[in-house]
């Protein structure tokens, strides 16, 4: 191990470089690793440096491999797959059962439809989803994961950003042919969907009014149910945004023309301390965290004519 360090650096060399081969991007590849751009690009060139050869053509911002960089991919790709191949076939005390805590409307409007995609790549593991209609106390409950609203840190437990918290207001298209919408005075003159029990300000209606407005406001429990009125008409709800753009990308919802607002909540994915030292709940923080950067790489490829005026709250 002496004589690789001495010859390629860092092991964290050797992965960022084949992340950035197999992606032919430095960007893809960062995204990838959950770092930044610049960290995977001195990364290769540390690599480089220590092999003395270029590895990769740069043009810009576009990278090719070179003759050398196409030979140490392949042998670096073949000692990657023997070390994983090895990794799965140790013997390990985990039953492949992960308990990951998570609301409903998380799990039923974001986790539920990728969960396909991990069954196929994770046929070992059996997820079992504990879902819950309100938050907890920190730290109840027997889980490995949590998908956790708030604004984090928890002392002494691991937790990873997940989701940004962006609100704008949504509604039915027959609810919107109905009512005339397009300034924040005409949304308070139709029926409100408010739900009861709340976190973050921006799920409160009050904040979004102005203060002599008093509009009708149906109340419900949970936000699944929010969204469940808002999609028969019965009112106007309060999108979150990771959880309605799917109903708006099918046309179910209509997101109106009022300037969506921000937080510093969001939600976390969080890890009972001890919980990653088995080897399916690694794979399974590791696979939600990859979920959640598809999810922020769709928002930024939003077309930024489509995006209305921001304001944080």
């Amino acid at each position: 191990m002496s004589d690789l360090r001495k010859t390629v650096g860092s092991l964290d060399n050797l992965v960022a470089f084949e992340a950035a081969a197999r992606h032919g991007n430095f960007t893809r590849a960062a995204r990838e690793l959950l770092v930044a751009q610049p960290a995977v690009s001195r990364r290769v060139q540390l690599l480089e440096q220590s092999l003395g050869t270029d590895l990769f053509e740069r043009n810009g911002t576009r990278i090719r491999l070179t003759a050398a960089g196409n030979q140490f991919q392949s042998v670096v790709t073949t000692a990657f797959r023997s070390i994983e191949q090895a990794a799965r076939t140790l013997p390990r005390d985990d039953d492949g059962i992960v308990s990951l805590r998570v609301n409903v409307a998380a799990a039923s409007l974001w986790l539920m439809p990728a969960l396909g995609a991990f069954y196929a790549s994770f046929p070992d593991i059996r997820l079992h989803l504990v879902c819950i209609d309100e938050l907890p106390e920190f730290g109840g409950g027997n889980f490995d994961l949590e998908i956790r609203f708030g604004v984090g840190p928890w002392p002494g437990w691991d937790s990873y950003p997940l989701l940004e918290e962006t609100v704008y207001p949504v509604a039915s298209p027959e609810f919107c042919r109905t009512y005339s919408m397009n300034q924040i005075e005409e949304v308070a003159k139709a029926p409100l969907l408010q739900l009861a029990n709340y976190t973050s300000p921006l799920m409160d209606w009050r904040v979004w009014l102005p203060p002599d407005q008093k509009p009708i406001v149906r109340r419900f429990t949970t936000y699944a149910m929010v969204l469940e009125a808002a999609l028969f008409g019965h009112g106007v709800a309060l999108g979150w945004h990771h959880y309605v753009r799917d109903a708006i990308d099918r046309g179910t919802l209509v997101r109106l023309p009022i300037p969506e607002r921000t937080s510093d909540y969001r939600e976390f994915l969080v890890v009972r301390p001890g919980a990653s030292r088995r080897f399916s709940v690694e794979r399974t923080k590791n696979w939600l965290l990859q979920l959640s950067a598809q999810d922020r790489r769709k928002q930024s490829n939003t077309e930024p004519g489509d995006e209305p005026f921001s304001q944080t709250a």
